[in-house]
């Protein structure tokens, strides 16, 4: 039985690191290849939070569409939006199922 290595370079930073993550350049494709990066967890949230969206940003102004959406905003923004829209729903279901209980 081979164990699949995470230690290497990362590719960002080209640190020597024992763990490295996948990285998804589009979360929309592929999930092998060349869509991978190989990152040390700094490099990944870095990525993740700050390059995707300044790159999404500096492509829009190029005039490049049909960009990724999820290189809009850092998966943090996604979490806090995805986050607020559950309990916005929610608020909703537990509303009308008090209101449900006035009518019977």
């Amino acid at each position: 039985m081979t164990i699949k290595s995470c230690e290497g370079l990362c590719e960002m930073c080209g640190h020597y690191v024992s763990v490295r993550q996948k990285a998804h350049i589009v979360a929309e494709g592929k999930k092998t290849g060349e869509n991978l990066l190989m990152l040390c967890p700094s490099c990944h949230i870095m990525f993740d939070t700050h390059i995707k969206p300044k790159v999404f940003t500096a492509l829009k102004k190029a005039g490049i569409n049909n960009l990724p959406k999820t290189w809009e905003k850092s998966i943090y923004h996604q979490a806090a939006e995805a986050s607020r829209k559950a309990r916005e729903k929610k608020k909703r279901n537990n509303s009308y199922q008090y209101n449900q209980g006035d009518a019977e």
